[in-house]
């Protein structure tokens, strides 16, 4: 049986999704941050029933906008759960593809296919493992503030597929947090968090301005935002594809525990 969630299944949901919480970030962030009844971020529940006829929830599916992530035990109704993503009129266009009892979710698409798939290293730090670095001569590193948002945004606008808007900057510095390297009034590096719960919080963002690369700033930064994270009792959680990154995190202490699967879809 398969609905949407409310306020009242949070308890099983979060037991379910903390079988694996670092793979399940996101939809536990969300679930923290956002909860239920909003209209741009869904729950949808896949209920089994035991040996003694009591349902239990074997499956969580969150849509965030047009971005979607699943978890689930084997015995879900995958399908089911794929025709809710085929059928939902805000489409998607982007999937969490760590479903957990089953390879992948895609399988279970009929109506959109993969048009891109990233897998990348999963990696976490724990306290004890910890290496900071201190930032190097002449730079100043801070936790951003709303008043960084034109600055960040100019910083951004060369990352690429990284690159944010205003609007996108605006959610570290409101709701999550922002760290950022200047130099003289120039920002030249930054790094936020892109989801937290109480007990972790995913990184993403890490750019360094092409011109002031090779001087240890996206490592300096990183460090400072895990000093951050760990003294508000929080565990730092990222993924990477890009060799020069991972060796900042391997320094930092980060150690590999999976892999992360991204997929951009489109409707078929």
């Amino acid at each position: 049986m398969i609905r949407l969630l409310a306020e009242a299944d949070r308890a099983a949901a979060i037991q379910l999704l903390s079988a694996a919480p670092q793979f399940n970030l996101y939809l536990l962030g969300n679930l923290e941050t956002l909860g239920f009844g909003r209209d741009f971020c869904e729950f949808w529940g896949d209920f089994g029933s035991d040996e003694n006829g009591e349902l239990y929830l074997r499956a969580v599916l969150n849509r965030y906008m047009a971005g979607w992530a699943i978890y689930g035990m084997p015995a879900a109704d995958w399908a089911g759960l794929g025709w809710i993503v085929d059928a939902h009129p805000a489409g998607a266009t982007r999937l969490q593809d760590n479903p957990g009892g089953v390879p992948s979710f895609l399988p279970y698409l009929q109506h959109h296919r993969a048009v891109q798939i990233k897998t990348e290293t999963l990696m976490d730090l724990r306290m004890e493992d910890f290496r900071p670095l201190a930032p190097p001569a002449g730079v100043t590193i801070r936790r951003g503030v709303l008043d960084d948002v034109a600055a960040l945004a100019e910083l951004y606008a060369g990352a690429g597929e990284m690159a944010r808007t205003p609007a996108t900057i605006l959610r570290p510095l409101q709701d999550t947090r922002l760290w950022l390297v200047e130099d003289g009034g120039q920002m030249l590096a930054a790094v936020l968090t892109n989801a937290e719960t109480a007990q972790m919080a995913m990184i993403g963002g890490v750019f360094t301005l092409s011109s002031a690369r090779g001087r240890g700033l996206s490592q300096a930064v990183c460090s400072a935002l895990c000093a951050d994270l760990f003294a508000a009792g929080k565990q730092p959680v990222l993924y990477w594809i890009n060799s020069a990154a991972g060796a900042v995190y391997h320094k930092l202490g980060f150690r590999p525990i999976g892999q992360w699967r991204a997929a951009w879809l489109e409707a078929v």
